[in-house]
């Protein structure tokens, strides 16, 4: 049997995306355009009422199904074509400095010469101060938490039950700022974080010349099992199939399908929604 080169794998995956990529779009477009002609239009031949559960269904049925299943079927054979026009990725070497340094930092002995004390110290000092940074991150999350179940916990901060967006937009009033300072703080520390990486990698170099990386150790029988590539892709197997028959149960089981697209159809055009 002929291999296929990795210049049409390429190609066909790349076309295939495209193709999938331009579908998808137009479904999008399909489910846009029926929302907008149910808002600015209402009522069509044959609806019973404007925004209502059979008028959705029918617009569904009669625009958007075919063009919708078409699209699972592409994607399923999408996923086929990726099997059988495989591409094997070439690996290349991350340089980026906190990888290096967090590989480096398992070699480092712990007693070392005079001329390379320096660097050690001030690798401890850099991870000492690092360390510190990282656990008042955590204790600042930790402390949104629970400002904002206490903030939800306490019923006077929600009284206008008539104005409920007038309630949300207060508690964001609240809580946004806090977690905006969190946010920043965090970002300060990614910032510091690979600041000091760039820092400490040549001290780090130095003190790890010439001691060699340690020797894997070798897995176990059970690890071997579970880690082997066709074990991995029998239980990929197992629960997508899993999960198709469960979609198909709640498909054709007692109808249920159609009493949760009901209820998400009156939801959404009657209640909180187009209605």
């Amino acid at each position: 049997m002929k291999t296929i080169s990795p210049k049409t794998c390429k190609m066909v995956r790349l076309i295939y995306g495209w193709v999938f990529t331009a579908f998808t779009i137009i479904i999008g477009a399909l489910f846009l355009w029926q929302v907008l002609d149910i808002y600015f239009g209402g009522l069509k031949a044959g609806s019973l009422k404007p925004y209502s559960y059979d008028d959705v269904v029918s617009r569904i049925k009669t625009y958007i199904s075919i063009p919708f299943w078409i699209w699972i079927a592409a994607m399923i054979a999408g996923l086929i074509l990726w099997e059988i026009f495989s591409v094997k990725e070439k690996l290349t070497p991350i340089t980026d400095a906190r990888y290096v340094l967090y590989r480096l930092s398992k070699r480092i002995p712990v007693e070392v010469d005079e001329g390379k004390k320096g660097s050690l110290n001030y690798v401890k000092d850099q991870q000492k101060k690092l360390k510190i940074f990282y656990w008042t991150l955590l204790g600042l999350a930790a402390l949104y938490v629970i400002y904002i179940v206490i903030y939800v916990s306490i019923p006077s901060n929600f009284t206008d039950t008539k104005n409920v967006t007038h309630e949300v937009v207060t508690m964001a009033a609240y809580v946004l700022p806090v977690a905006a300072v969190v946010f920043a703080v965090g970002c300060v520390y990614v910032y510091v974080l690979g600041r000091s990486a760039n820092k400490m990698l040549p001290h780090v170099k130095k003190l790890t010349a010439g001691i060699k990386a340690p020797q894997p150790v070798q897995p176990n029988k059970f690890t071997q099992i579970v880690t082997h590539k066709y074990f991995i892709l029998g239980v990929r197997v197992a629960v997508a199939c899993l999960g198709v028959a469960f979609v198909l149960l709640g498909i054709f089981y007692n109808n249920s399908i159609n009493e949760v697209f009901e209820k998400a159809i009156r939801i959404c055009t009657e209640c909180i929604g187009l209605g």
